[in-house]
């Protein structure tokens, strides 16, 4: 089985609930995002803001782990509204600012409208683009053992 390494897109504050829940979800909530990830692909969330369109800028990436095996399940996003979600075994990262990364990654080849690429709440990257994130976030090390 071949693993894929995916970056999903949102707000700071709502990765951190994720990452201290061992979960991951996309496109807000719904099935069909959380089931593109399988176990054993890797994640990385890049978050634009501290809130969703709203709060500090972050410009960063956030998180980053390893969807480990069992079965997508819904969840409580907020009062009233669940969503699908993938469950995660986090790596203890640092967050890595996007900037330093831009001219190194092979999917941004407009550098002066780089944030057209985050606009996806998920999608699939090379794993050497993967692989310099994870380096910044102090992890490659760690990522670089499971491939």
């Amino acid at each position: 089985m071949t693993t894929s390494c995916w970056i999903g897109v949102a707000a700071a504050s709502h990765v951190a609930i994720g990452v201290r829940e061992g979960f991951a979800m996309f496109a807000h909530g719904k099935h069909t995002a959380a089931k593109r990830v399988q176990p054993g692909d890797w994640v990385t969330y890049y978050s634009p803001r501290e809130g969703m369109n709203e709060g500090a800028e972050v410009r960063a990436f956030t998180a980053i782990g390893e969807a480990i095996p069992g079965d997508l399940a819904e969840r409580l996003m907020v009062p009233g509204v669940t969503g699908w979600h993938r469950t995660m075994r986090w790596l203890d990262a640092k967050r890595a600012d996007i900037y330093p990364l831009l001219d190194r990654l092979s999917f941004v080849t407009d550098r002066q409208h780089w944030g057209m690429y985050f606009r996806k709440s998920l999608f699939k990257v090379a794993e050497g683009d993967f692989a310099l994130i994870a380096d910044a976030m102090g992890v490659g090390q760690e990522f670089g053992s499971k491939r």
